[in-house]
């Protein structure tokens, strides 16, 4: 196969072969997926084998579970007698038992390969399952064996008899991060990166596996290859198994919760797609915050992503409804929306490959939103030493994912937090967290009005007739959280009352005896935070404009923060 007709990575690693420059290529990412080779799909190994670099005269695969394994029962057998001299001269038995265990088995591969290069042969030595041969733990906490297997690894990559021949050790890996830095981070070993199919590679594909189960669907294949993205050809095989078992017809519907079952099982509750069933007319006041990001909705719906920003920060205090706005955004926006869950594990190297799974399914899933809840404690920063520089590490990977520009408009974040001050200049800079929304309480009594009314229909409870800016305590500023709780417990009354509806002596009582929590110094120093980071002068309610000039907000931002420590 010609390079024209071959996927980028493919011809990556024929030019590291073609090279010399080493004999040994780890190969990560989407290495545990289906390759298409005419009508034919292909397993990683396969694809190499036969595809990439076909012809070699012998060619093996080694893992841990099934050990040593070749193509041909010709090879097989010249397996077997190589092991005769092998166990004549080492005084072992493995022509009779051969090993499964990684350090006996690299033994082996090593001189099957010296033999095969002296007799004027070429090789191909595939091994799998890397990371679980040689597991991050760092030199000094490695087993014997595994600092062996790192160590034989090394020479392979250097060893002359093996760069100046045609030998070529694939070593492979799903995630890099979850292998040893001493592989990894070694000079003589290049690394390959496989990503997820892209629009093209999956428009090819389809039809062959939809022929291939006999499936339906009310789609044509290029839209299906479009409303796919995220998903490998394996996931894609396996939809079209399901709906041949099911006898469906793959629609929109269907596809949306195929795709996010896929998704949602490849991250192991990573991330969490956000069902879009409400929009921005179920949001209470707000009404510039709303203003831009429906402009934003509507840019991304017709494409015009080129000038979009590269992410939001959505600030203001507790109660404000941050998270309420993102999610109702998702019901406009017309592309999934998706929110990070705790990737972070106890493990060495589990929250680093983590991390790698959910941005390399990112990066082939776009265009695609991404919600970020609590950020300022989410992110971490780049100080944060305590768990062997991990955290630091993290957050090193997503500020440099989230300040890739070449996903703008493809990959759009948005960080939701009240306290905007805790989270690192890094994160929500120009060229990350670009716009910074604040939103703020009601602050004028028809706002007080609205927010009563949205919220009453959101929680099915009918609002005829009721004014609650009679009910609400005077001199009060109330939150959206505190309208809420009043309209819960004022119908719970209502209905132990016997009402046919909530009543406004009703609402009047109820609003009369509620006392939210009172935090007073922390829900001042949220609101000025909040005034302080937005980037948008008319995002500002005039109350707040009037009551703070910036030397203020700074000053008195300092003074409650000291008040704060020392209560």
């Amino acid at each position: 196969m010609t390079n024209a007709t071959l996927p980028p990575w493919a011809i990556e690693i024929r030019q590291q072969i073609a090279s010399g420059q080493s004999s040994v290529i780890l190969l990560h990412g989407n290495v545990r997926d289906f390759y298409v080779h005419g009508n034919d799909f292909l397993n990683l190994k396969d694809y190499l084998f036969q595809v990439i670099n076909p012809g070699r005269d012998t060619s093996f695969a080694y893992d841990a579970q099934a050990g040593l394994q070749f193509g041909t029962p010709k090879e097989r057998e010249e397996f077997f007698r190589s092991l005769s001299g092998y166990d004549a001269y080492h005084g072992t038995n493995f022509a009779q038992n051969p090993p499964r265990d990684p350090g006996p088995s690299f033994a082996l591969a090593e001189n099957l390969a010296k033999l095969r290069v002296m007799d004027g042969k070429s090789v191909n030595i595939f091994i799998n399952y890397l990371e679980h041969l040689i597991p991050v733990a760092g030199t000094g906490n490695m087993t014997a064996e595994q600092r062996f297997l790192a160590i034989t690894i090394d020479k392979w990559a250097q060893n002359p008899l093996f760069v100046d021949n045609p030998v070529t050790f694939f070593l492979v890996a799903e995630n890099l991060a979850r292998v040893d830095e001493m592989i990894t981070r070694n000079p003589f070993i290049p690394r390959v990166f496989l990503p997820h199919p892209g629009e093209s590679e999956r428009r090819a594909f389809i039809p062959v596996v939809k022929n291939k189960y006999k499936a339906e669907s009310e789609m044509t294949d290029e839209v299906t290859a479009k409303l796919t993205a995220g998903l490998s050809l394996l996931q894609l095989s396996r939809l079209f198994a399901w709906l041949k078992g099911t006898g469906k017809k793959l629609d929109l519907k269907e596809l949306k919760n195929l795709k996010k079952h896929f998704i949602e099982t490849e991250c192991h509750g990573l991330l969490e797609f956000v069902e879009p069933n409400l929009n921005l007319d179920m949001v209470a006041g707000h009404t510039k915050a709303k203003a831009m990001l429906r402009d934003a909705a509507t840019a991304i719906r017709q494409g015009m992503t080129r000038y979009l920003p590269m992410g939001y920060l959505i600030t203001g205090p507790v109660g404000t409804g941050k998270t309420f706005l993102v999610s109702c955004l998702a019901g406009e926006i017309g592309i999934p929306v998706v929110k990070f869950l705790n990737f972070r594990s106890q493990w060495q190297g589990v929250t680093e490959a983590n991390l790698e799974k959910i941005i390399n399914l990112l990066k082939a899933a776009h265009p695609v939103v991404v919600m970020i809840d609590e950020a300022d404690a989410f992110l971490g920063n780049r100080q944060n030493s305590g768990d062997s520089g991990t955290s630091a590490r993290v957050f090193a990977s997503l500020a440099a994912f989230m300040g890739d520009t070449s996903y703008r408009g493809k990959i759009l974040w948005f960080l939701m937090t009240s306290r905007p001050d805790l989270l690192p200049v890094d994160m929500k800079r120009q060229g990350r967290a670009e716009e910074h929304i604040a939103l703020f309480h009601p602050q004028t009594p028809e706002e007080d009005e609205e927010m009563f009314r949205s919220l009453a229909r959101k929680n099915g409870i009918a609002s005829e007739g009721l004014t609650f800016s009679k009910a609400k305590p005077e001199g009060r500023t109330v939150s959206g959280a505190d309208i809420e709780a009043m309209i819960i417990r004022a119908a719970l009354a209502s209905q132990l009352k016997g009402e046919e509806q909530l009543s406004q002596q009703t609402l009047d009582e109820t609003a009369k005896s509620f006392l939210s929590p009172n935090y007073p110094l922390e829900m001042e120093l949220q609101t000025l935070v909040a005034i302080r980071e937005c980037t948008n002068l008319e995002l500002i309610p005039e109350t707040l404009r009037k009551k703070f000039r910036n030397s203020d907000i700074t000053a008195r931002i300092s003074e409650l923060l000291s008040l704060l420590r020392e209560g």
